[in-house]
């Protein structure tokens, strides 16, 4: 298990040791056992991938299965009835309103699916229809259109030889059974979703709906509320009303508005990747320019940046005031606050003076704080800027230490992408078809006779006649056996939450690898004043690698649980949130506050325990006792420098966020006349300008993570030094003499040693007289 150490007291301190030096060359692996666990999450991790690789096929969530099983848009070669459906890839439901469960199932298996009768279709409804009209024309001998009928694959409607005439025999079912009849008794105009077609915007249901009131009513009376919707054997219209069809229609409304929104976002960002592109390499040269600054003068640039975090807050709010002002005055945008509409159309928010009211606040109270952090804790920042110096000339003696980074947010990415290619392949799996006697799924939503038990599906054929006309129609189907659903995929559920939990272990052993290796580079720079010899990053990955894997799976896994507990609470509020009282919506919001906050103390305290491990070597729970101890003997230095250092560091990179994003809101909203020419033509202007914000950011975190894990390691080795040593001849400081003067310390032997080259130079004047 390695070398044992004993285990850290609170209130023990660190003694000083003449021959420590830095990071320990001499250290054994630590917590094999959790090594171990790790590889064989890994290794499961890869087999699940193997084979969702291979039984999985990401087309099948874009192509349906109808009510037999055959899949939309496919050959079916190997399915019971074999039907060919490749020139119908879309699906249609006889009664969407039996869909009331759409999401979930498609969150939990993959599949959305309706509990009435499907079957593919060449082309999605492009008009209302409601084979009630059709009954009244049928009994008063008028003329039926029988192409507007969308039946069973073997059904047809008509007057013809072999045909079905009476649109009673169509549309209800035999023997006054309850589900579907062989066609759909209505639908809507429909839009394909997800090859699904879904109703479109039901501004003209209530139309449709007064047509088929004048020949139907509910109970024949007048007092009734006109509905359209499925219709029972009796000739009443009795599923969806006109509120439900009003609420279906604002629902659908808003996700056309938003798909049309993301259509032209879309078509923004095709049009300007190749500026998106200048603007990404822009950023990564002011990065390095402010880098390269803060190695030669980190004081100055941090002043400088942290003063222009200020002075773009303050030309913020005094812009969102000027606009806030020239709105209000507008009396045709000045609305009442209490009536917002909720719309995909961006533009409708930004001429709202409520958005830039808000907006003004927002940026007057961030300018606020900031300024009451600069002005009383102005002592405190010196400090924190004097150890960012430390930092600066810490990464300043490792060359190439910034393209350290690059290599974890890499694997990052890489495992990111992995997991949602294999979340898709997975979530495509299907397994064995299960077929039941009487209901389904896709077919009935009623109460079998003889309890839907299992069956082996076979092909039916059966006569269907027409009750006016006499013509008989041989159908073939499964019979009284229908597809239910493909069995295993409820336990899909498991597998997706297993490769979400190993992917976040992963994720958080990348970034604890990155942490503990930089730890190591930058303790040895510290513990050998300046001079930690060739390669101190490569020789500290080479540690971590070498001998913590095992500490360092430890650390991550413990993040990975938390972050997990945190996605179930997300998903259990999205799930019940109109289910649950005040209580518990209080409980839940409690819940997932609390968790935030531990995530976040866990972070920070392992960040700490990476450092001993780096340094020491010892175990994750030692080093995190230890580091946990050193903290608490220093919290009120650690809290307020830390606090403030990684302040300073946000600032810098909202400073750099800010001056790229305020060239691109130049650049793209057309500002600047004389590059008007390299403007894309934008549906929205700040659709690229975004993206850069975004992109900027990142770029800025990436590289500026050295400089926060940098302060870090000093900041932690400055409280050991405290510690270790008092300034003496025999224990002297190994930091700075800037902050050892900011800190009130100073080495003592300096003293001695002017005083001896004093004496000596009195000396040497006597013996020249």
């Amino acid at each position: 298990m390695g070398s044992k150490f004993t285990k850290p007291n609170e209130n023990e301190k660190r003694q000083a040791d003449p021959d420590f030096s830095g990071p320990l060359k001499n250290r054994g692996c630590t917590d094999i056992i959790c090594m171990l666990i790790f590889a064989l999450s890994i290794l499961l991790y890869a087999i699940v991938g193997i084979v969702g690789f291979y039984y999985g096929d990401p087309v099948r969530l874009l192509h349906p299965t109808d009510s037999e099983g055959n899949i939309c848009g496919a050959s079916n070669e190997n399915t019971l009835l074999g039907r060919d459906m490749t020139d119908k890839p879309y699906l249609h439901m006889f009664d969407i309103s039996k869909c009331t469960s759409i999401a979930s199932s498609f969150l939990l298996t993959g599949e959305i699916a309706c509990p009435t009768t499907s079957v593919c279709v060449e082309e999605c409804p492009d008009e209302y229809w409601a084979a009630v009209l059709d009954i009244g024309k049928y009994d008063a001998s008028l003329s039926i259109d029988y192409s507007k009928y969308i039946c069973e694959y073997d059904v047809s409607a008509g007057t013809g030889s072999g045909q079905i005439s009476n649109p009673r025999d169509l549309i209800f079912p035999l023997d006054g059974a309850d589900g579907d009849g062989f066609c759909s008794s209505y639908y809507f105009k429909e839009t394909p979703l997800l090859k699904r077609c879904v109703p479109s915007i039901l501004k003209e249901v209530i139309d449709t709906t007064l047509s088929a009131y004048e020949i139907v009513a509910s109970n024949g009376t007048d007092d009734v509320s006109v509905t359209l919707g499925p219709i029972s054997s009796d000739g009443a219209v009795s599923a969806i009303s006109g509120a439900t069809m009003e609420v279906i229609g604002k629902v659908m409304e808003v996700y056309y508005e938003t798909q049309g929104v993301a259509m032209q976002v879309l078509d923004d960002l095709v049009d300007s990747y190749v500026m998106l592109i200048v603007f990404m390499l822009v950023s990564c040269a002011v990065t390095f320019l402010v880098i390269a600054l803060m190695r030669l003068i980190a004081s100055v640039v941090v002043w400088t940046l942290l003063l222009a975090v200020h002075v773009a807050l303050g030309m913020a709010t005094y812009y969102c005031y000027l606009k806030y002002v020239e709105l209000k005055s507008d009396e045709t945008v000045a609305e009442d606050p209490n009536s917002y509409s909720i719309t995909a159309n961006l533009d409708y928010y930004s001429g709202l003076y409520q958005t830039w009211l808000y907006t003004g606040i927002t940026c007057a109270v961030l300018l606020g704080v900031m300024l009451l952090i600069s002005c009383f804790l102005c002592n405190k920042i010196r400090l924190a800027i004097q150890i960012i110096g430390e930092a600066s000339r810490a990464v300043r003696s490792m060359h190439y230490v910034f393209l350290f980074p690059l290599i974890p947010w890499i694997l990052q990415f890489l495992f990111v992408a992995y997991f949602l290619v294999l979340t898709v392949y997975v979530a495509s799996y299907e397994g064995d078809a299960q077929y039941k006697t009487g209901t389904n799924a896709s077919n009935n939503d009623s109460t079998p006779n003889d309890g839907g038990s299992p069956c082996d599906p076979t092909v039916v054929y059966r006569n269907v006649t027409d009750s006016a006309s006499g013509n008989t129609q041989l159908i073939a189907s499964t019979g009284n056996c229908y597809f239910q659903q493909y069995l295993g995929r409820d336990k899909i559920v498991y597998v997706h939450a297993y490769n979400l939990f190993v992917t976040l272990w992963i994720i958080n052993f990348i970034i604890a690898l990155g942490q503990c290796t930089l730890a190591g580079g930058f303790a040895g720079w510290y513990w050998t004043r300046g001079d930690p010899g060739a390669f101190p990053v490569l020789k500290s990955f080479y540690r971590s690698i070498r001998y913590h894997i095992g500490s360092l799976a430890f650390g991550a896994f413990i993040i990975a649980v938390i972050q997990l507990v945190r996605v179930i609470l997300e998903y259990l509020d999205h799930k019940f949130k109109d289910k649950k009282g005040m209580l518990a919506k209080f409980v839940m919001k409690c819940l997932k506050c609390c968790f935030w906050c531990f995530e976040k103390f866990i972070k920070f305290l392992n960040k700490n325990a990476y450092i001993v491990i780096a340094i020491y070597g010892k175990n994750f729970c030692v080093s995190a006792m230890d580091a946990f101890f050193l903290i608490l003997r220093n919290v009120a230095r650690v809290t307020v420098l830390n606090g403030i250092t990684g302040f300073l560091l946000f600032a810098c990179k909202l400073a750099i966020t800010a001056g790229v994003g305020f060239v691109s809101f130049l650049f793209f909203s057309g500002q600047v006349d004389q590059v008007n020419e390299w403007v894309p033509d934008l549906n929205y202007y700040f659709t690229p300008i975004i993206v850069v914000v975004l992109g900027t950011y990142i770029i800025a975190t990436i590289f500026f993570d050295v400089y926060d894990m940098a302060v870090d390691t000093i900041f932690f080795c400055v409280l050991e030094d405290l510690e270790r040593h008092d300034g003496s001849p025999e224990k002297p400081y190994f930091m700075s003499k800037e902050l050892q003067s900011l800190i009130g310390k100073k080495n003592q032997f300096s003293e001695i040693k002017a005083e001896e080259k004093t004496s000596e130079s009195s000396d040497n004047k006597i013996e020249k007289i």
